[in-house]
């Protein structure tokens, strides 16, 4: 069922400080994910954070708020949800109109999905937070920071602007792709990981604080380490900002 609350002078804090905006709305949704399904975040403006349940059940809320009401009906939700693949898709719209130039619309997404589906999310302006998803995940595109709980299976993170954190548990066979992203990378290694690190076009620096795992030099902007005794390969192509391997706590 749909769940839509409106509320009026609601005071959100932004990166800014605090702004006040007349107008609140909120959807609140259910819906059956079956494993490898695929949800897909894009053009948002505001926070998504996506945690990963157990079961098939997946949860979703979006709050709204905008400075007047025709501010909010400028800017749709869309959100749809297919039947046969179970894939789930939630983004933004601005449809056009009178009253509907320069407008501001600030997101929060939450949702609860399970662990076991395939995530991309692109076109977001905030931070997005993602819990211990092992399916792909597909992370393009935004300008806030990143933080992964865990890398997920053959996953490619590309064209970011903030800074991505990413704690390594563990890495498929598949490996894990970086590429063309501006941020600082910072890679949480957890003990016993067994990987090889490729760094190529890279414009910032690498460094490593792990025991015994120092960067190579093997180009004038390619670097390599070897973490443990090696494995899947972490691919970090043509990112601008830099690159730190650091201990998981």
């Amino acid at each position: 069922m749909l769940s839509l609350a409106v509320a009026a002078s609601f005071v959100w804090t932004t990166g800014g400080g605090a702004a006040v905006y007349q107008e609140r709305d909120e959807i609140n949704r259910s819906f059956t994910l079956p494993a490898k399904a695929r949800v897909d975040v894009s053009a948002i403006s505001g926070s998504v954070d996506i945690e990963a349940i157990d079961g098939d059940t997946a949860t979703v809320q979006i709050e709204r708020i905008g400075r007047s009401r025709v501010a909010l009906d400028c800017n749709k939700v869309v959100l749809e949800h297919e039947q046969a693949s179970g894939d789930l898709t939630i983004r933004s719209k601005t449809v056009g109109g009178q009253g509907c130039e320069n407008i501001q619309v600030v997101y929060r997404v939450l949702l609860s999905v399970p662990r076991t589906v395939d995530v991309r999310v692109r076109g977001v302006s905030g931070p997005v937070n993602i819990g211990e998803i092992e399916g792909a995940l597909r992370i393009s595109g935004n300008s806030g920071n990143i933080n992964l709980a865990q890398s997920g299976s053959g996953s490619r993170i590309t064209g970011n602007s903030g800074t991505t954190t990413i704690k390594l548990r563990k890495l498929d066979a598949r490996g894990l792709e970086l590429r063309g992203n501006s941020g600082a990378i910072k890679l949480y290694v957890e003990d016993g990981l067994n990987v090889d690190v490729k760094v190529s076009g890279l414009s910032g620096t690498a460094s490593s604080e792990l025991p015994n795992v120092k960067f190579k030099k093997t180009g004038d902007s390619d670097y390599y380490a070897r973490i443990g005794s090696g494995g899947p390969t972490i691919n970090v192509e043509g990112s601008s900002g830099s690159i730190s391997l650091i201990p998981h706590q």
